[in-house]
């Protein structure tokens, strides 16, 4: 296991093992059974409370759109990855043990007051600080690069389609503590993403909120399934 904090106090945070809130992407073929089950025993072990939350369907239809394809299309892709995944973290929590793990979809919080609040502060920092607007903007266009052929670039129109992924995940990142009134929490994905990273940085306008912290975790030399 690689673990990789985004600041000293992010790994203060994680020392305690209060809370982790793993997300996770319909469609990133990182996400293998394998892998998950690895992740969900040792969030079981090592966390005091630990939440799965994956990636809705409005989310993962943005990266197809981004990509150009019709809304029709990216829907079906969408759904069909949710399904995929669904089945794939089903078996992680069998081969698992079937650990007290919840898992749940991003859409799920999207009434909640301490989401909201948390939203609503991230499109603040997107208006007022060039630097986040920035990485927002280059982190959409790099997933949609992905799995894309070579020297392939997104218009203007379809990297603003894609933000709403960003936009949605942020919230679980600046303030998972506050949405599931954790003491602490520490939200966890494959690889800290530098939009992400910025809020963290102490240098930064905008930084996440008290008790806060952001990892990557990574499964080293698992199978795929």
């Amino acid at each position: 296991m690689e673990i990789e904090p985004c600041s000293d106090g992010c790994a203060e945070i994680l020392a305690g093992r209060e809370h982790l809130v793993l997300m996770v992407s319909p469609g990133n073929p990182y996400f293998s059974v394998s892998r998950l089950t690895v992740l969900l025993r040792w969030a079981a072990r090592e966390m005091k409370r630990a939440d799965v939350v994956v990636s809705d369907l409005q989310m993962t239809a943005a990266t197809y759109l981004a990509q150009g394809r019709t809304a029709q299309v990216a829907a079906k892709k969408a759904r069909a990855d949710i399904r995929q995944m669904a089945s794939r973290i089903r078996r992680a929590r069998q081969a698992a043990g079937d650990p007290g793990v919840r898992v749940s979809e991003f859409g799920d919080f999207s009434g909640h007051p301490e989401y909201q609040r948390a939203r609503a502060y991230a499109r603040q920092a997107a208006l007022d600080d060039p630097v986040y607007r920035s990485l927002q903007r280059q982190g959409t266009r790099d997933a949609a690069k992905a799995r894309m052929p070579g020297g392939w670039e997104p218009t203007e129109q379809q990297i603003e389609a894609g933000l709403i992924h960003s936009e949605k995940a942020l919230p679980l990142v600046l303030n998972a503590v506050g949405i599931f009134d954790s003491a602490e929490a520490v939200t966890a994905y494959s690889r800290p993403a530098a939009l992400f990273r910025y809020f963290f940085d102490p240098v930064s306008r905008y930084r996440a909120f008290a008790g806060q912290a952001y990892i990557g975790v990574r499964v080293l030399e698992a199978r795929r399934g």
